[in-house]
């Protein structure tokens, strides 16, 4: 016999005789059940695979092993838990906004055209009317979540105050973390303290800080806006207008407090920037947080759009 037979007859005698021995120890009998490592670790990591949802099944079996259509009872999921509000003038392009944030429903006034279906009275206090008029509108039909935005998608110089690497408001509204919303109430888009704290507006300082068009005004604004006299010494918050709001915060208010607010910013006779600014450091107020609010930067990064940044 040659050798090659001999060696080849050896091993093959080997192999029954590993798989008797397997059997009657009850091992595995697959030969790939000899050669295993431990995948504890690696499948803790996996999602478990999710129960089957008979409910979504649109075909069944009937009686007759023949297949029947059977009522669809998928999960349907309520559009009105978050909306976006902005103002737009009638020749900016706001699709995208649909196109690409479609999870949320928008709401977009315009507010240089009264015959658009969506319309402020007049062009006035820029954001600030259109984001009021809104509030004011469907007090009672509130969303679980508002965002208060602006028209522009992304790009310099017109988002150069959204903190995403493309100045992009697609982006920050896809990484908007909502239970952190839903739990602060008020949340600032704005992460960077700059504009806007420590201390941005100084009512009462004098002579006020040069390029703050609203200061000088802001004790009379606040009056009006809160209805008493208790004007802060200094207000802080990073700029710039766009905001997330919850349900509850708004509804912390009552809605003469924004009709107040409304008819202020509409028929004051100050300047469009004016207006605006004074607004832009009363948002935080108005939705309850304290006048100086400058969250620490990185762990607004964390809480509102859960990204860790390590330094």
């Amino acid at each position: 016999m040659r050798l090659s037979l001999r060696v080849g007859s050896a091993a093959a005698l080997i192999i029954v005789a590993l798989i008797l021995l397997s059997r009657r120890l009850g091992a595995p009998e697959s030969p790939k059940d000899f050669w295993r490592f431990d995948t504890s670790s690696f499948r803790a990591a996996l999602r478990p695979k999710p129960a089957q949802d008979v409910g979504r099944r649109k075909w069944g079996i009937g009686t007759g092993h023949s297949a029947v259509l059977t009522y669809q009872t998928s999960a349907i999921e309520i559009p009105n838990e978050g909306i976006i509000v902005m103002g737009k003038l009638r020749e900016e392009d706001t699709a995208w906004v649909s196109a690409e944030l479609a999870e949320w429903r928008n709401f977009v006034y315009t507010v240089d055209d009264t015959n658009a279906p969506a319309h402020t009275p007049k062009n006035k206090g820029r954001e600030a009317l259109p984001y009021l008029q809104y509030i004011v509108d469907h007090y009672n039909d509130l969303p679980a979540i508002i965002i208060f935005l602006h028209s522009h998608r992304d790009g310099w110089p017109a988002g150069w105050h959204t903190d995403t690497m493309d100045y992009s408001n697609v982006d920050s509204v896809r990484a908007l973390q909502r239970e952190f919303v839903l739990a602060e109430g008020f949340v600032s888009l704005r992460c960077q303290l700059s504009p806007g704290c420590p201390a941005e507006m100084q009512p009462f300082r004098q002579p006020p800080k040069p390029g703050n068009t609203g200061e000088k005004h802001y004790a009379e604004a606040w009056k009006v806006l809160f209805g008493n006299n208790d004007v802060p010494k200094e207000i802080g918050a990073p700029c710039c207008s766009q905001f997330a709001v919850s349900r509850e915060q708004v509804l912390q208010r009552p809605l003469s407090d924004y009709k107040r607010m409304y008819d202020w910013v509409l028929n004051n006779d100050l300047p469009d920037e004016v207006t605006s600014n004074i607004m832009e450091y009363s948002w935080h107020i108005i939705f309850g947080k304290d006048p100086i609010f400058c969250p620490d930067t990185f762990q607004c990064y964390a809480d509102v759009y859960g990204e860790e940044v390590v330094i």
